[in-house]
């Protein structure tokens, strides 16, 4: 007798749900590449900003915002930005100078955060160390200090945000394994649940 028919049926289920389900995750990542530490922006100026990103990781879009390590407060940049585009500039308008700056890239009507940028500078005039704009991305414009009761600078046209809808959220052969072998442990574990 094998090791496997002592075990339950829905044990053994729930295991190799449990185990196929990090198979799911495989193709997720994200990734900011500019602005990296190092680099200063320059009011006055457009600021490139660049991003790799996952191709199966069900992001559509994502949320920018400029965030400043020794000041409270956001500074709404852009809401439902394509993610697939990889690219955006940023056109800065008396936006207080400093040197402990990141972007936050983040889906904010469900909390989840995706990524975050390196620390950056933001000065007056130019150090020769920020990349130039990139001229077939969009260019959204943003001033002012944080300010909790302003909303997005730019909002691009709705997108579905990375909800997956039907079937179309199952890419993967081991994800449609990982839903049945989460749907035959819920079936032995809640009997009469069909």
């Amino acid at each position: 007798m094998s090791l496997l028919s002592y075990i339950s049926t829905s044990i053994l289920s729930l295991f190799f749900a449990w185990y196929l389900l990090p198979l799911t995750y495989a193709h997720s990542y994200f990734i900011v590449t500019e602005p990296t530490n190092g680099v200063q922006w320059t009011n006055g100026a457009s600021n490139a900003i660049t991003w790799t990103k996952g191709l199966l990781d069900g992001i559509n879009a994502v949320d920018i915002e400029l965030a400043r390590l020794s000041t409270d407060g956001l500074i709404f940049v852009a809401r439902d930005v394509p993610a697939a585009s990889g690219s955006l500039n940023l056109f800065l308008q008396d936006i207080p100078t400093g040197d402990d700056y990141y972007l936050l890239f983040l889906n904010s009507t469900h909390g989840v955060l995706y990524a975050a940028s390196q620390r950056f500078a933001i000065g007056s005039s130019s150090n020769g160390s920020a990349p130039s704009p990139i001229a077939s991305a969009a260019t959204v414009t943003v001033s002012g200090a944080p300010n909790p009761t302003a909303v997005f600078a730019t909002t691009f046209p709705p997108s579905a945000n990375g909800v997956a809808t039907r079937w179309r959220a199952l890419r993967s052969s081991s994800q449609l394994f990982a839903l049945l072998g989460v749907m035959a442990t819920w079936i032995h574990i809640v009997p009469g649940c069909l």
